[in-house]
């Protein structure tokens, strides 16, 4: 059985209808470009699917936002972007038997990761799901008590994701998300400093969710209410700039924009000016800022 096999017509938290299919369900009203994207990034998150699942800066930020969120037991519980289900464990535990969890991720590889590491914790209430967390249309409307986004808003349409959650949210639950602040970490920073140099101008990813009045401005016009944005640092315990290098020429898809020659002289410019940088403030280097955003469904 497959990792997301598991959500059959007896799924759903049992609020009525049947779940159809992972494809049918991923893009049921998705223009052909929507479906396009979906499946580039799913590509690109199965190829991180094993790095990530043993990565234990992913685990500490999903398990301290997971702290910071008001989820109880009894609760159900949408973890949108589950990825390799570090956060789908950590609500797992809190909301307890009596709750559940419906981990929905387009990446067929970090369910497969996801399902494992569920399966190693021994927990019974988490239910994964192959498909588009922000077209959750075999859901019925306000059938959930809190949805959560650990780190994966940024790569959803920020306004389509927020109005979806806040429809499938009952009035008064509770909508999460965590987000790498504008600027941070310094590693990345770096790297679009010496990519400037060849001529590429790249957008810091966090720009749009990566200051709390950004987080406020977005949830409260999708018509959340209470908003609390949390500060907080998840830093790294070490700093290896091959995978830093690796982590972000990939991300930002700069392999694609120069030539051979100039890719490995942008990779000799990266490692030596992050390796300058360690050497000056390791700490600094290091540091990852995060902010974790709450807000409620009004009504």
């Amino acid at each position: 059985m497959t990792a997301y096999a598991r959500a059959s017509s007896t799924f759903a938290f049992g609020y009525g209808g049947q779940v159809a299919s992972p494809e049918a369900a991923r893009h049921p009203h998705s223009s052909a470009r929507d479906a396009i994207e979906l499946h580039q990034i799913a590509g690109i998150f199965d190829a991180r699917a094993a790095r990530y699942a043993h990565d234990d800066w992913h685990r500490r930020y999903a398990e301290q936002f997971v702290a910071v969120t008001p989820v109880r037991p009894g609760n159900r519980v949408l973890d949108a972007g589950t990825g390799t289900g570090f956060a789908a464990c950590a609500v797992a535990r809190r909301i307890g038997a009596r709750g559940r969890v419906l981990a929905v991720d387009v990446s067929a590889g970090m369910l497969e990761q996801a399902r494992a590491a569920i399966t190693t914790s021994q927990l019974s209430n988490v239910d994964l799901f192959q498909g588009d967390a922000t077209a959750m249309t075999h859901l019925t409307d306000a059938s959930l008590d809190a949805v959560v986004c650990a780190a994966g808003l940024l790569y959803m349409p920020v306004a389509k994701a927020l109005r979806e959650w806040a429809r499938l949210l009952r009035p008064g639950g509770v909508v999460a998300f965590s987000t790498m602040r504008t600027g941070s970490p310094s590693a990345g920073r770096l790297f679009r400093e010496c990519a400037a140099t060849f001529g590429l101008e790249l957008k810091d990813p966090s720009e749009a969710l990566g200051t709390p009045a950004r987080c406020r401005e977005v949830l409260e016009d999708a018509g959340f209410t209470r908003v609390d944005v949390t500060p907080d640092r998840v830093d790294f315990e070490s700093l290896d700039p091959t995978l830093a290098w690796e982590a972000n020429s990939r991300a930002m898809d700069v392999q694609r924009s120069l030539s051979p020659e100039q890719l490995q002289a942008l990779r000799e410019r990266y490692l030596g000016a992050l390796s300058r940088a360690m050497q000056e403030d390791l700490a600094a280097s290091a540091r990852a800022e995060v902010l974790y955003a709450v807000a409620r469904r009004s009504g």
